[in-house]
């Protein structure tokens, strides 16, 4: 091989080497920013916060503490934290306290209020990615629904929280979502599914020895087994229940179980003892201030009376109405709705953007596999240039290579086109035109180049055409 020509082919096989490695970084450099602009920039804030954190940890835990005979505390604990956790830029407090404020209003019967609390701790903790977190708002805000019979959307909510909880392997958040779920079933009249998921629960706080929790599925179970026809059963789980609850202390809990028993024994034609725990529950949750529990046991107290007592009769149905009204009025109910709303059309929009970031994830993996292939190509086609391969096909491969390099080009540019006219046809027109007419002529350029330097064809233009001799150049000779 002549010297000349080893100099120039080792030339073009560096420019070579510089167009396609100057592709590969603008691909990569695409693809990365397509990655990192799907990064939360929110969660730099899920770092070690400051030492203050420790003081809204002892808000959080304050308010957990009183929120069942000291609720006006547990609010008051809860605000504090809320206010130093803003004030501090800690997001993940924030999102505890809220939770906390949540919780308690809902103890409280204030259900519009609970669910917008819980319904920004859920959102902050997602803009975060606080799993943890995430999985008790979910929960509480599917408990918040059950209290307004909504089910089905309880449920949906309780799902999710049993999703996380599973990824997270949290035992003692999963047994307290099962055991919601389980609740929610036999509100649905699905007792084969609320056994299920009951039992699960029991099981799992059985064996990790949750007393605060244990005493709600015991009750719970214990309405199941009411459901379906064990009564001896059914009020063996409630006394268990109860023993549990005032064991620990659980006012809620109690007047829970306390409304279940004197159901039984009012269905049961035992009227003394249906008021016997009726008025049990009722003083139960006037302690937890549990507008729920007050609710039931009036009620309840009230159909008993009825035609027998006038006096008894009115005055636990204004017991009754007074408790229904702060949890149930026009007002709250309208605004449960609102912010149900709302919440939907918010995660409405969280689905379609992770769409969208999916979408963009592929077509960036694509770039990156096609720029990838074309420089396979050309490594693959300057190795034939070496080799005895006919000419023409590495012609073709020549250009079929830069055919490919440039439509990709173009392919690369048409997001940032569409960025920069607003979509307006007259606009892209224009750029992809401006574009066009730099890529055609470097396109004809760097093909006949491909073509001369590895295919070895000479352009037409500098074929010698062979001298055809004429009578007059023969005379000229002679």
């Amino acid at each position: 091989m002549p010297k000349f020509y080893r100099a120039n082919l080792f030339r073009m096989q560096s420019k070579l080497i510089k167009v396609l490695c100057l592709c590969l970084l603008l691909c990569f450099s695409f693809y990365s920013h397509g990655q990192s602009s799907g990064v939360n920039s929110s969660q730099l804030q899920f770092k070690q916060p400051d030492n203050d954190s420790l003081q809204v940890a002892q808000f959080v835990s304050r308010s957990k503490q009183a929120q069942h005979l000291r609720p006006d505390s547990a609010l008051i604990f809860a605000r504090q934290g809320l206010d130093l956790s803003r004030k501090m830029g800690y997001k993940k407090g924030e999102g505890d306290c809220l939770t906390r404020l949540g919780v308690v209003l809902w103890y409280n019967g204030k259900y519009d209020l609970a669910l917008s609390y819980l319904l920004n701790s859920l959102k902050i903790r997602e803009e975060i990615n606080d799993r943890s977190g995430q999985l008790a708002s979910l929960n509480d805000i599917g408990i918040i629904y059950s209290d307004q019979k909504d089910y089905i959307k309880a449920l949906s909510y309780h799902f999710k929280a049993k999703a996380i909880a599973e990824s997270l392997h949290d035992r003692n958040g999963l047994s307290s979502i099962l055991s919601n779920i389980g609740n929610c079933y036999i509100k649905l009249n699905k007792i084969d599914s609320a056994l299920h998921f009951e039992m699960q629960a029991y099981e799992i706080q059985h064996a990790i020895n949750d007393q605060g929790a244990i005493c709600n599925t015991l009750s719970i179970l214990g309405d199941i087994n009411y459901r379906a026809g064990r009564l001896a059963l059914a009020l063996d789980y409630y006394r268990l229940s109860l023993a549990q609850a005032s064991k620990i202390k659980d006012e809620n809990s109690l007047a829970d179980t306390y409304n279940s028993i004197a159901q039984f024994y009012k269905k049961s034609n035992q009227p003394d003892s249906s008021i016997f725990y009726a008025k049990h529950a009722l003083e139960a949750a006037k302690i937890a201030v549990y507008p729920e529990g007050i609710y039931n046991a009036g009620n309840l107290l009230t159909q008993i009376y009825q035609g027998k007592n006038e006096h008894f009769e009115l005055m636990y149905l204004k017991i009754a109405l007074a408790a229904k009204d702060s949890m149930f009025n026009a007002e709250k109910i309208k605004e449960v709705q609102k912010l149900s709303f709302n919440e939907s059309e918010r995660q409405q929009e969280i689905s379609e953007e992770k769409k969208l970031e999916a979408q963009k994830r592929i077509v960036n993996l694509q770039l990156t596999g096609i720029a990838l292939f074309i420089i396979l190509l050309f490594l693959i086609l300057l190795l034939l240039s070496k080799s005895r391969t006919h000419r023409k096909v590495i012609e073709f491969m020549s250009v079929f290579s830069l055919l490919l390099v440039f439509e990709f080009i173009t392919l690369f540019i048409q997001p940032f086109v569409k960025h920069f006219s607003n979509d307006l046809p007259v606009i892209e027109l224009l750029i992809l035109v401006g574009v066009s007419s730099l890529l055609v002529p470097l396109h004809h350029k760097l093909t006949h180049w491909l073509r001369e330097k590895l295919a070895h064809i000479e352009p037409y233009h500098s074929v010698k055409k062979p001298k055809v001799k004429t009578e007059a150049n023969e005379k000229t000779s002679e």
